[in-house]
C-alpha cells in the first residue's frame, strides 16, 4: 500500500478548500457563510484580509496611485 504525498498547497488555498468542504463544495455558500465566529471566516474567499490592495508589487505604482487619488 502506498500513500501519496499531498502536493504543496498554500495556507490560504487550504482554508478555501476547508470552507468549500464545509459548505458541500458550493462556492456561493462559502461566500454567504453564516458562521461569522469561525476562525477561518475572514479567509474563506482565499484572500488575506490583512493585506491591503496595492500594498504589494511595484512601490512606484503605489506611490502614483496615492498621488492621483483626489
Amino acid at each position: 500500500m502506498t500513500v501519496e504525498q499531498p502536493a504543496h498547497i498554500t495556507p490560504l488555498k487550504a482554508i478555501r478548500k476547508k470552507c468549500l468542504d464545509c459548505s458541500c463544495w458550493q462556492p456561493k455558500e462559502v461566500k454567504e457563510c453564516p458562521v461569522k465566529d469561525c476562525p477561518l471566516y475572514r479567509f474563506r474567499l482565499g484572500r488575506n484580509p490583512n493585506i491591503r490592495p496595492g500594498s504589494r508589487g511595484n512601490p512606484e505604482i503605489s506611490t502614483l496611485r496615492k498621488k492621483t487619488t483626489v
